[in-house]
């Protein structure tokens, strides 16, 4: 062993048991970040995404202020807190660890309250708890680890906090605009051993007008989904018809699994349907609450054009790897792409499809938008918008892996090699920066699903490996 191996493996048990002597106050400290339901809201003055947003900005710096870190808030956008160990220069690059604090909506199922933060089997239940709140304390835990334990650094450290991750990245677009950009760094927002590659990420809107009333079962509204980025799960339709034999319709509907009916009044029926949510990036994993309305609403008697249309959706809905949209196809690097149908909303005049792709890192949005025009061609629907995040890859012999990687294995064991996955996640924000955990190999993955959790055990180990991680990228 070398004289920097040995530093390194005494300042490794150091910043163990630093973690281990404050394991209830992070604990205590995850669970009232936990508690607050920052869904995206409506835009206030210092709130851009919502009070609640910002309240969970205000009180992840302020655990961070308690603790002598230098903290600052840019208008609600995003955040940060920094510490120089002394010595280190002013101007002294910067160790980034970006995480965020909003959530997606919580959804219906659930077991545990979504914001009540409870502890139940070794676990915290609760919106967040995985994606991404509990891993951003991990983080700021490791982070204060690095600095209560007088790690000799040669780089500045700095927790960044963003309050829009699930709906554009606005929130980081914003913050460094402003801000200087980290030298290295991570997000633990992924999973471990870490993600070298992630796929593209392109929502597709398609639109068409909206079938005209005819003497048939008539489709007056259809909706399904909250974000193009999670599977729908559930979905609800209201038809029409004069003088329908509903008790028949009724009856052949509420034979479908997770279907259900209610008479609204003489000539309208509203069609519920249960699907079970997952995240857009591995929409297979759920079961899509539009696609399953669609399958019952074809057991009835429609005009063509609406029996068109609504093949059209399940079909489309269905097909999660992009087949039946034209856009199916892989690469080397990250795979398959992946296609899901997010939100499906039909009013009076016109029907609205969201599409969340995540295309393979060796594309580009240009090639998506290439492969999908022949298809829509051939269809009703055109094109409305393509909104792109390009992919992010990092080489697995780069530096920055090599040292994420060796930290992990040594606290872990675990010789998994690095990832790619079709998630998209603050480390495309950066200059050079992967993502980094929180989930563990062999964990089943329930971010964006009811009953989100993350083990204590899994939060106060990450902690450790935040720690060490910082510890080695800031020492220069």
């Amino acid at each position: 062993m070398d004289n920097s191996s040995q530093i390194f493996s005494q300042i490794d048990q150091q910043l163990s048991a630093w973690v281990d002597a404050h394991r209830e106050e992070l604990i205590e400290k995850t669970q009232r970040l936990l508690e607050v339901p920052s869904v995206k809201g409506d835009p206030a003055p210092g709130a851009p995404f919502g009070a609640e947003t910002r309240r969970a900005l205000d009180v992840a710096l302020g655990f961070a202020a308690e603790h002598g870190l230098t903290i600052k808030n840019l208008d609600g956008y995003a955040g940060h807190a920094e510490w120089a160990a002394e010595g280190v220069p002013a101007g002294a690059e910067i160790v980034g660890v970006l995480a965020h604090v909003d959530v997606v909506p919580a959804g219906d199922g659930w077991k545990h309250p979504p914001f009540g933060a409870e502890i139940a089997d070794g676990k915290i239940y609760a919106r967040g708890a995985i994606d991404d709140k509990g891993p951003a304390m991990a983080g700021l835990f490791g982070m204060l680890a690095v600095k209560e334990c007088g790690v000799p650094l040669a780089r500045r450290l700095r927790w960044i906090l963003g309050a829009d991750e699930e709906s554009g990245f606005g929130c980081v677009k914003h913050y460094f605009a402003h801000e200087e950009m980290p030298a290295t760094g991570f997000t633990p927002d992924g999973i471990f051993p870490l993600v070298h590659a992630e796929k593209g990420i392109a929502n597709i809107t398609l639109t068409r007008p909206a079938p005209p009333e005819g003497e048939r079962v008539h489709l007056v509204s259809l909706s399904g989904g909250r974000r193009a980025n999670m599977v729908p799960d559930s979905a609800e339709a209201v038809l029409r018809q004069d003088n329908a034999p509903w008790a028949a319709m009724r009856a052949r509907l509420d034979g479908v699994v997770g279907v259900r009916t209610e008479q609204l009044s003489g000539e309208r029926l509203r069609v519920t349907a249960k699907g079970i949510s997952a995240h857009g990036s591995t929409p297979e994993e759920g079961q899509n609450a539009v696609v399953l309305l669609c399958d019952a609403l074809l057991l009835l008697d429609h005009t063509e054009d609406q029996v068109e249309m609504i093949q059209h959706i399940r079909n489309w809905g269905r097909d999660t790897t992009g087949g039946t949209l034209g856009i199916a196809g892989a690469d080397d690097v990250a795979g398959p792409l992946t296609s899901n149908l997010g939100i499906a909303e039909l009013n009076k005049e016109t029907l609205t499809l969201t599409f969340n792709v995540r295309y393979p890192v060796t594309w580009d949005a240009a090639a998506v938008r290439a492969r999908l025009k022949p298809q829509l061609d051939a269809t009703r629907f055109v094109l409305k918008e393509i909104t792109d995040q390009p992919p992010l890859y990092v080489p697995v012999d780069d530096p920055l892996v090599g040292t994420l990687l060796s930290v992990y294995r040594a606290e872990t064991g675990d010789q998994t090699r690095p990832k790619t996955i079709g998630g998209g996640t603050y480390a495309r924000a950066m200059a050079h920066g992967v993502a980094f955990g929180p989930d563990f190999p062999g964990t089943p993955g329930c971010a964006h699903q009811a009953d989100e959790c993350w083990p204590v055990e899994q939060l106060i180990l990450a902690a450790k490996i935040y720690a060490k991680a910082i510890a080695r990228l800031a020492n220069g």
